[in-house]
């Protein structure tokens, strides 16, 4: 019968000896021989059980319940940890699956997002959009992430993931708007359709620009619609709406950034 040693069992399967000396102690894969040097010696047996070992843990299956299958090894048993087996490697499917729908949505949204026209004001009827919100005064692009993330997890189940494809924003309140606070926060939201609260149906004047979030950056945008507003006679019908189309969470190159201005208007000729 040929034996190896533990040097050789380590580097055959890639796992430690540390690994191999865990397993010994916890009875789970024990040396077939150990000399009077103390020297390990492992046969075909114990290279057989460490295929069983590797592959339940890979599933997910603890240590103990590894031991125990192995000290027990039955037809039943064995028939019961196939099926188990199966229904660990169909739950990873799934969530695989959802995975590869997300990175796909994802992928596809980063890709859109890349074709909008920007630094281009257009008039938009926007329908009503269902939002969570958490109000509270913010002056940073970091507390505006730090309330998406405190809108989230106060989602029952913690459901939602705010962090991608165009889904929050900030609200810039009327008062502020005509003072020049444009980097001035009342509030943020998190769009969701199963939300309690919605944002109005209504005109929007809306802007996508690229670029940091510096005063003089928004300022710019800003001006840039008020004079638009102006030249055709439209007044503020209600709070200011900011979406983070691209930013922190997608790129460290703040001139990527990507955001959209949607500025709630109607004629007052």
């Amino acid at each position: 019968m040929k034996l190896y040693r533990i040097g050789e069992i380590s580097q055959l399967y890639d796992i430690s000896v540390d690994t191999l000396r865990h397993y010994e102690k916890l009875c789970i894969l024990l040396p077939e021989q150990v000399n009077d040097s103390g020297y390990r010696y492992y046969s075909n047996r114990q290279i057989w059980q460490l295929n069983i070992i590797r592959t339940l843990r890979q599933l997910g299956i603890g240590l103990m319940d590894i031991r125990d299958y192995l000290s027990h090894r039955t037809l039943e048993n064995s028939q019961g940890l196939v099926e188990f087996q199966l229904e660990t490697v169909d739950q990873k499917l799934r969530e695989l699956n959802l995975l590869k729908q997300e990175l796909e949505a994802r992928h596809y949204y980063l890709l859109e997002s890349q074709q909008v026209e920007v630094g281009e004001i257009k008039l938009k009827t926007l329908p009503a959009r269902k939002v969570w919100i958490e109000m509270r005064e913010v002056r940073t692009i970091w507390e505006i992430d730090r309330l998406h993330k405190e809108i989230e997890l106060n989602i029952e189940g913690s459901r939602l993931s705010y962090f991608a494809w165009g889904r929050a924003g900030a609200f810039i309140s009327e008062d502020d708007f005509h003072k020049g606070n444009h980097a001035h926060y009342c509030g943020s939201f998190i769009f969701d359709k199963l939300a309690d609260k919605e944002i109005p149906a209504g005109d929007y004047l809306c802007l996508d620009f690229q670029g940091e979030y510096s005063q003089q950056n928004i300022d710019e945008q800003y001006f840039r619609m008020k004079a638009y507003m102006k030249t055709y006679s439209l007044e503020l019908a209600g709070s200011v709406v900011e979406i983070y189309k691209l930013d922190i969470h997608e790129t460290d190159d703040e001139q990527e950034y990507l955001t959209e201005i949607q500025i709630p208007v109607r004629s007052f000729r």
